[in-house]
């Protein structure tokens, strides 16, 4: 609303002006002619320099000039120019001839040099006109771009808040769960570093691999608490520390996969295998569980596979590979990529 509001009044400021002009310049005639004569006279030599500054700002600059027909311009505009100086001094001619002279003035040519040099200085006003309203239009847009800078300030404020605001509510939770129920406390201590990880560490490009594990170990507990037996977690570290860096979610995919493909919750034998490792300036990550495909589930995991392939060709390129496949009752997903 504010922006329209301003578009409108350079609009007025426009007005006033041409009215200024106009008034001037009859004032400006009233010593020689009439008044209604003056006015005349006055509209037709506002007119020729309105089509004048609009013509170039509005259609020659940005039509021809600003997309690189600059030939085609300056044409247009040694040709239109003296067209517009003949108008504007054959019109005031004509009129007076046909209405006003007592005895009919004979045309010259040579009367139309001053109303040329009037219409190339009208002319250098319209293309300092046309940068005023690219200054214009460029405070506007910085205008826009604060506000929405404004916008998305306090949007983070907000988003900053309303985390904090939860992580105290489940502490307070958290402490009287501890009392009554120490099973619930437990989930809500893993709860609460999951959504941690997400606010802190997930926005960022780069994360420890050690916080990238701790994610995953929280992850694996709280989907421990709904399987009916015991599930088996081996994870084995070489070489894993704060300095290994890592796009963050980046392991997720894998360990959800098992969870969502590779547990049979009738059974009590099932297992998750997790093995992290650097060699070479490069990142070995293998992850294994017990071989189960109900119907459907193979091209589920497939596509979750298919999407965490896609997010590591954009993130490395070539440099990197993804495997994943049986190995007898055993499935195995392998990832290989840069540090």
């Amino acid at each position: 609303m504010a922006l329209m509001e301003k578009q409108l009044s350079l609009k007025h400021i426009q007005w006033i002006i041409w009215i200024v002009l106009f008034t001037i310049h009859t004032v400006a005639l009233l010593p020689y002619d009439p008044f209604a004569q003056s006015m005349l006279y006055s509209l037709l030599y506002i007119s020729a320099y309105m089509i004048i500054i609009y013509g170039n700002a509005f259609f020659l600059l940005p039509a021809l000039y600003e997309k690189g027909h600059k030939t085609l311009y300056v044409i247009l505009v040694i040709v239109l120019l003296p067209v517009i100086a003949f108008y504007r001094f054959y019109s005031a001619f004509y009129i007076y001839n046909q209405y006003y002279a007592e005895k009919p003035t004979p045309f010259r040519w040579s009367l139309t040099t001053s109303s040329l040099i009037t219409c190339i200085l009208v002319y250098i006003t319209s293309v300092l006109f046309y940068i005023a309203l690219d200054f214009f239009k460029l405070k506007q847009k910085q205008e826009q771009l604060q506000k929405r800078h404004t916008e998305v300030e306090l949007n983070l404020l907000k988003a900053q808040v309303q985390p904090h605001f939860l992580f105290n509510t489940l502490n307070n939770i958290y402490f009287v769960a501890q009392r009554e129920s120490p099973a619930t406390a437990e989930l809500l201590e893993q709860l609460s570093h999951i959504m941690r990880y997400f606010v802190d560490e997930a926005p960022k490009d780069r994360i420890s691999l050690q916080s990238e594990l701790n994610f995953i170990k929280s992850y694996i507990e709280l989907e421990k608490m709904r399987m009916r037996y015991p599930l088996t977690v081996t994870i084995e570290e070489e070489g894993v520390g704060e300095s290994v860096m890592v796009p963050p979610m980046l392991l997720i995919p894998l360990v959800e996969n098992v969870f969502k493909h590779g547990i049979d919750k009738l059974r009590n034998d099932n297992f998750i295998y997790l093995s992290l490792s650097t060699q070479n300036n490069r990142l070995f990550v293998t992850v294994e569980n017990r071989l189960i495909q109900p119907s459907g589930a193979a091209d589920k995991s497939e596509t979750g596979l298919r999407n965490l392939k896609s997010r590591l060709v954009l993130l490395f390129g070539e440099d990197c590979t993804l495997y994943a496949g049986d190995a007898g009752t055993i499935f195995q997903a392998q990832i290989n990529i840069p540090l």
